[in-house]
């Protein structure tokens, strides 16, 4: 089930005040009015800002994430136990670092059991114990405080996808070799903009890096346990995409498979509002992948690759929120 953050609604009041108007989900909120019913909830979703966000499953809400100096959260009983939880963090986290902190801190309450097991999945290390007020028990109660770094995030949740035929995930050391073989054939370096036939594997390496947690980045495509392409997103606003696959592998609806997964990734994670492409004009299979995906031509011009002795006719693609409705 995809899981997505976005802002809370008018209309899920009821659902938020059903869920926390119970005790087993309220003894573990320090900061929630006791009791809670639907005014409660509303005046929640009023003072909601953009650090709060909706988690929703399907179309489904299942719950709520604060991201300030400390992230909190809480998951309904029915959407427990399902990973959840720990995707809508990552997603959350993501977005925190992705604007440029360095850390977060987060705490719970001693004997929250379920907590102290996600926060220790996503990276959270224990760095004291303390005492926070409990507005619902009505006393203070004793917490673990925990911190994240943006290191200990990024090396065990960077974007790593499983397709039906395809994982995309970090670039490798050993990628280089396989991916200098395809870049460097004519007809796949002219496609491309940094890449050009005779190019050697020392410049080559200066492009890729392991980074797979915020763009820039360029990630492996593999096919069948073997290095079949790569897909990336530069930095800026909006960022741009790139891929490229293996032309032995053409044909097989591949393409389209790669960048659909990796389009939903970085919107899940980055919620950018617009993201652009830059294609020749004989570049006929990626043009059409891309219009099948969202994708709108917005500009045609001229466009160098180091891979072609002048420049060439290409078009600007943009893909917007709109386009995925």
């Amino acid at each position: 089930m995809r899981v997505t953050l976005g802002r809370l609604r008018p209309e899920d009041a009821p659902q938020i005040a059903g869920v926390l108007n119970d005790w087993d989900m309220a003894r573990w909120l320090t900061a929630l009015p006791w009791p809670y019913g639907l005014p409660e909830a509303e005046a929640f979703i009023d003072s909601t800002g953009p650090d709060e966000m909706a988690i929703r499953a399907g179309n489904r809400l299942a719950g709520v994430i604060r991201l300030t100096e400390n992230l909190g959260y809480w998951v309904a009983p029915g959407f427990q136990g399902r990973g959840i939880a720990l995707r809508a963090a990552v997603l959350g986290l993501t977005r925190w670092f992705a604007a440029g902190h360095d850390g977060i801190d987060a705490r719970h309450l001693v004997g929250n059991h379920r907590s102290a097991r996600l926060l220790a999945r996503l990276g959270f290390r224990e760095t004291g114990e303390g005492e926070s007020w409990s507005v619902p028990v009505g006393r203070m109660m004793p917490t673990v405080t925990l911190h994240l770094s943006r290191a200990d995030f990024a090396a065990r949740h960077g974007i790593s996808l499983t397709t039906a035929r395809l994982v995309i995930d970090a670039f490798r050391p050993a990628d280089l070799e396989p991916l200098h073989r395809i870049t460097t054939q004519p007809d796949v370096a002219r496609m491309l903009l940094r890449f050009r036939p005779g190019m050697s594997l020392d410049e080559m390496a200066t492009i890729f890096d392991d980074q797979s947690l915020l763009p820039p980045m360029r990630l492996t495509v593999r096919h069948r346990d073997r290095v079949a392409g790569s897909i990336g997103i530069s930095a800026g606003d909006p960022p741009r995409i790139f891929y490229w696959l293996d032309p032995t592998l053409a044909g097989q609806g591949l393409g389209q498979e790669m960048v659909g997964a990796f389009l939903d990734e970085i919107q899940d994670r980055f919620d950018p509002p617009q993201l652009l492409a830059d294609v020749f004009m004989d570049n006929m299979a990626s043009r059409r992948l891309l219009k099948n995906l969202g994708f709108q031509r917005v500009e045609d011009g001229m466009l160098k690759s180091c891979g072609r002795d002048e420049a060439a006719p290409a078009a600007l693609y943009r893909w917007d929120w709109r386009s995925r409705l």
